[in-house]
């Protein structure tokens, strides 16, 4: 399943928006709607505008827009928002001019990061979802939905959540012990969940987890998701 990195990574620009996917109808990429872009100069920027050497490519903006599908069948709409810089350009073989180039750090509904398939159990496709969203500004909250996204999905295979211990009371399995149990069904599986499970704890207990790691780690890692529908016993790409 392709990822396409650069879907977190490419700035907006006045003229200019990034192929991102609409994830309601999957057929169209969302466009900025016209007039919608809005952005200001931080207080930083505005008090460094005093410095003597102060160039307009020291500003730090913060901005919002709104989004539109461009499948005339759909037309939803998305908001962004986020943070903006100035760039030198050249525009001609002679002429530079500055450009303002924006970097969503919200964006609802979030296209979809990787393709999900039609079998997906809902309960994942909701984790997956709240993980994108979460993923342009907070990539250890973006980890944790994964993290559950891994839960449900053990959930779906009817994964046992409890054990009977030696003393014969019931006790619930940690999310660990769940995955390892996996292994003597699908090894291959419960590898790669671990792997995940791992990611997700990272996303859970610390904020230094980088966008950078989250996408390169954590998106390769769900391609390797599979699940086995226990009504057909059919191996499905879930993830």
């Amino acid at each position: 399943m392709p990822v396409n990195r650069d879907l977190w990574n490419e700035p907006l620009s006045r003229n200019y928006t990034p192929n991102w996917h609409c994830s309601i109808c999957g057929g169209g990429n969302l466009r900025l709607a016209a007039e919608s872009l809005h952005a200001l100069a931080t207080a930083e920027s505005i008090r460094q505008q005093d410095h003597p050497a102060w160039d307009a490519d020291w500003s730090k903006l913060r901005f919002s827009a709104m989004l539109k599908c461009n499948n005339h069948a759909c037309m939803e709409s998305a908001t962004i928002a986020g943070k903006g810089r100035v760039e030198m350009v050249q525009t001609s073989d002679h002429d530079y001019d500055y450009v303002e180039f924006y970097t969503p750090e919200f964006f609802k509904p979030s296209p979809t990061l990787i393709l999900i398939p039609k079998e997906c159990p809902g309960e994942v496709i909701d984790q997956l979802q709240q993980a994108f969203v979460a993923s342009w500004g907070d990539a250890s909250a973006s980890a944790n939905h994964i993290r559950m996204a891994v839960e449900r999905l053990l959930d779906h295979i009817k994964q046992p959540r409890t054990r009977i211990s030696p003393k014969g009371k019931r006790e619930l399995l940690s999310l660990h012990k769940r995955i390892e149990g996996l292994a003597s069904r699908d090894k291959q599986l419960s590898d790669s969940l671990l792997a995940v499970k791992w990611l997700g704890n990272a996303g859970s207990h610390s904020d230094s987890l980088s966008r950078e790691e989250y996408s390169t780690h954590s998106i390769h890692l769900n391609q390797h998701f599979k699940h086995c529908s226990p009504r057909t016993g059919k191996r499905l790409k879930c993830l």
